[in-house]
C-alpha cells in the first residue's frame, strides 16, 4: 500500500510538472492540449502588450492574436501559432488590423460618488419614480436652471407622499460647459432657509452636479444624523446622504445605480478604480455586486473611517492587498493633503493655504498612526509641495516609531494623488527611496473653470507653479512610477485627458504650461495600464497583456500609436472587455464579428450620444 501511495504522489508530481513545462518547451500551439481551449481568439490586431514596465518610452510586445480562456489570457503571438490553439468551441474574432491594449486604470476616482453627480447612470437605474424617491435633475444654461429649481422643487414637492425623499439636481453639462454660471450662485440662490420653506415635511436634498456640494433641509438633516451620530468624525458628511440615509435599506437599488456607472466608464476603456466607498452603503452595494457576480470593473478601495482609532487601524493594516479580483482594499487614509506651497505668493494667497500634515495637525497623527501600525496610506487626496515635505516626514518617523525597515517602507507603496501642485524636483530621490507612487491628475491641464486648475494657480503663484502641475516628465525620469486620473464624472474625455499631458496646452488660455514636464503618448499609456497594476496592488495580474494575467482589455477604431497627436482625443473605445466577458460593444463592431452590442451603447437613454468629446 504504500508503494502504490508513493508511487500515486510521484505520478502526480509528474504531471503537474508536465502541465507547466510542456508549453515552454514545445510552444504556445500546445497549451491548448494541457489547459483547456480558448474560449475566444482574437487575431489580426495589432495588439499592444504594454509588458514592459521600464521608465523607458517602450511599449514591449507587439502580437497579432491573442487567447482568452475563463478570466485570463491564454497565450498571446502570430496568428498562425494562437490560431492553432481553437477548439470546436472558440470564438474566433478578426479584427482586421485594429488596435488592442489592457484597459485603462483611474488610481483616484469616484465612481460612488459620480454616480450621483451625471445623470446618465441615475436615468438608467431610475427611468421613473422610486417609492422611496422623487428625483429630478435641472436642464439648460446655468440662468435657465436657477431660474427653474424652486418650481422644479415646489412640482416634485407636491406630488411626494409623506416621508418620500425628494432630490433635485443642477446639472454642469456633459463636458462642465455650466460649471462657471452654476459653481459660485449656487450657494448664494440655493439656501436651508428657502428649501425649508418649500418643503418643511419631506426630506429633501438640491445637489451642486458635485459630491461635497448640496444643500439638504431640516428633515433630511435629522435623517442624517440618525443614521450617522458620528458626523462630526467624518471626511465629508455629505456624501453619506444618498447611499446611507436615502438609500437605506434599499440596497438593491443602489447597486444597480453604482452598476450602471462602472458599466458607463467600461464603455470608455476604464475598468479598474483606486478610490475610497465613502460610505458604508455604497461598499455593501459593491459588496453585493461583488457576490452576485455582477461587478462590471474592479474597485481597490481604501479605508476612510470614521473610525481611527488604533485597533480599527490594526485590522485594517491586515486589509492591504487582500479582497477579491474585482473588490480588494489598497490602503487607508484620514485626511486630504493641503494645498501650501514653498512658493511665494501675495498675502492674501497664502492665508488662504492649509497644511494638512504639519505637525500637531489632526490629520497628520492618524497618518502616523496609519503607518505605525503596517498600514499604507493611498487614494488620498494631496494639494502643493511643502505638504507633501510634512507627508514624508511623518512616513520616516511614524515607520521608525513602528520598528519598520526601510525595506519595510518600500514594500508598502504609501502614495499621493492628484500632484497638482507637487513634487518638486528635490523631493524626488527621498520618494523614490521611499518606494512611494504618485497619481497624476491632467484634469488640472484641462480645465479652466475651478479655483486649483493650472491656469489660475499660475495667475496666484507665478509661472514657477506651471513645472509644478502634474510633473510627470520629472517623475519619471526620477525612475518613480506614475498613474492617471481625471477625478471628475467625465470618462468620455480620457483621451482628451492623455493629449493634454503630451501637449499641456490650455485651450481657454491658448498657452502651454511647463513644456518641459509634458511626456509622450506612451509614457501617459504607461500611467494608464502597466504603472497603475502597481499602485492598485496588483501587477501580477494587470496592466499588461500576458499569459495569466486578467483579460482586460479595449479595441481601438485607430492605432492610438500613430495617430497624429491632435487626433488623439477623438479616439474610440469599439469594445471593451474586463476579465473575458464583454462589458461594451458598439453595433459596428458587434455587427463585424457577428454577435449583439453590450453595454451602455443598448440603453433606452443613448448615453454615448450625450457623452462626446467637445
Amino acid at each position: 500500500m504504500a508503494i502504490k501511495t508513493v508511487f500515486c504522489k510521484r505520478m502526480l508530481v509528474l504531471w503537474l510538472a508536465l502541465a507547466f513545462w510542456i508549453p515552454n518547451m514545445w510552444g504556445q500551439a500546445d497549451v491548448s492540449s494541457v489547459l483547456g481551449y480558448p474560449d475566444f481568439i482574437i487575431y489580426n490586431a495589432k495588439i499592444v502588450t504594454m509588458d514592459d514596465p521600464s521608465f523607458e518610452s517602450r511599449v514591449g510586445t507587439i502580437a497579432q492574436a491573442m487567447a482568452v480562456r475563463g478570466s485570463e489570457v491564454l497565450a498571446v503571438g502570430a496568428n498562425a501559432e494562437i490560431r492553432k490553439l481553437a477548439g470546436p468551441q472558440t470564438k474566433q474574432m478578426d479584427l482586421r488590423g485594429r488596435t488592442v491594449l489592457p484597459s485603462f486604470m483611474m488610481t483616484h476616482e469616484h465612481p460612488t460618488d459620480w454616480a450621483f453627480a451625471q445623470p446618465e447612470s441615475l436615468r438608467h437605474a431610475f427611468p421613473a419614480d422610486k417609492d422611496f424617491l422623487i428625483m429630478r435633475w435641472l436642464e439648460g444654461n446655468g440662468e435657465q436652471q436657477f431660474s427653474q429649481w424652486e418650481n422644479v422643487l415646489r412640482e416634485a414637492v407636491a406630488k411626494a407622499k409623506p416621508g418620500q425623499w425628494v432630490w433635485v439636481s443642477f446639472f454642469w453639462g456633459s463636458n462642465y460647459e455650466h460649471v462657471d454660471d452654476i459653481w459660485q450662485r449656487f450657494g448664494e440662490d440655493v439656501t436651508k432657509e428657502k428649501v425649508d420653506r418649500i418643503a418643511p415635511n419631506n426630506p429633501v436634498m438640491v445637489k451642486n452636479s458635485w459630491p461635497l456640494s448640496a444643500v439638504i433641509n431640516q428633515k433630511a438633516q435629522e435623517l442624517l444624523e440618525k443614521a450617522h451620530p458620528d458626523l462630526k468624525t467624518a471626511l465629508t458628511p455629505i456624501r453619506f446622504v444618498e447611499p446611507d440615509v436615502i438609500f437605506q435599506g434599499q440596497t438593491r437599488d443602489l447597486a444597480n445605480i453604482l452598476k450602471a456607472e462602472l458599466e458607463l466608464w467600461d464603455a470608455f476603456g476604464i475598468t479598474a478604480f483606486g478610490s475610497s466607498a465613502y460610505a458604508a452603503g455604497n461598499f455593501q452595494a459593491l459588496s453585493l455586486l461583488d457576490r452576485n457576480g455582477e461587478m462590471p470593473a474592479r474597485f481597490a478601495w481604501a479605508y476612510t473611517g470614521p473610525n481611527f482609532s488604533i485597533d480599527v487601524l490594526r485590522y485594517a493594516s491586515g486589509l492591504v492587498g487582500n479582497g477579491t479580483p474585482y473588490l480588494w482594499n489598497v490602503g487607508a487614509w484620514a485626511t486630504s493633503g493641503g494645498d501650501c506651497s514653498t512658493i511665494q505668493a501675495s498675502p492674501e494667497i497664502k492665508a488662504r493655504e492649509s497644511c494638512n500634515f504639519e505637525p500637531g495637525k489632526p490629520g497628520r497623527k492618524i497618518t502616523e498612526d496609519i503607518i505605525r501600525v503596517g498600514g499604507r496610506v493611498a487614494t488620498m487626496h494631496t494639494g502643493s509641495d511643502k505638504d507633501i515635505d510634512y507627508y514624508m516626514d511623518a512616513i520616516v518617523k511614524a515607520s521608525e516609531e513602528g520598528g519598520l525597515t526601510i525595506e519595510d517602507i518600500r514594500a508598502r507603496r504609501h502614495a499621493f494623488d492628484h500632484a497638482s501642485g507637487a513634487p518638486r524636483r528635490d523631493q524626488l530621490p527621498a520618494i523614490k527611496n521611499l518606494g512611494m507612487l504618485v497619481s497624476m491628475i491632467n484634469t488640472m491641464l484641462w480645465e479652466n473653470h475651478r479655483e486649483y486648475n493650472t491656469s489660475q494657480r499660475v495667475r496666484d503663484y507665478g509661472s514657477e507653479f506651471a513645472t509644478l502641475s502634474v510633473p510627470r516628465k520629472s517623475v519619471t525620469d526620477a525612475g518613480v512610477k506614475n498613474t492617471f486620473e481625471i477625478d471628475r464624472p467625465l470618462p468620455h474625455l480620457v483621451f482628451t485627458m492623455i493629449h493634454k499631458g503630451i501637449t499641456r496646452y490650455s485651450d481657454k488660455d491658448k498657452r502651454v504650461y511647463g513644456p518641459s514636464e509634458a511626456t509622450d503618448r506612451i509614457i501617459q499609456l504607461k500611467a494608464l495600464t502597466t504603472w497603475g497594476s502597481y499602485y492598485l496592488l496588483r501587477e501580477k495580474v494587470m496592466g499588461s497583456l500576458e499569459r495569466g494575467k486578467y483579460a482586460d482589455f479595449i479595441v481601438l477604431d485607430r492605432d492610438y500609436l500613430t495617430v497624429p497627436e491632435n487626433e488623439i482625443p477623438k479616439l474610440q473605445v469599439l469594445m471593451t472587455v474586463v476579465g473575458g466577458k464583454t462589458r461594451h460593444l458598439l453595433p459596428s463592431l458587434a455587427q463585424e464579428i457577428g454577435t449583439a452590442p453590450v453595454g451602455p451603447t443598448t440603453w433606452p437613454t443613448k448615453p454615448l450620444e450625450r457623452m462626446r468629446t467637445p
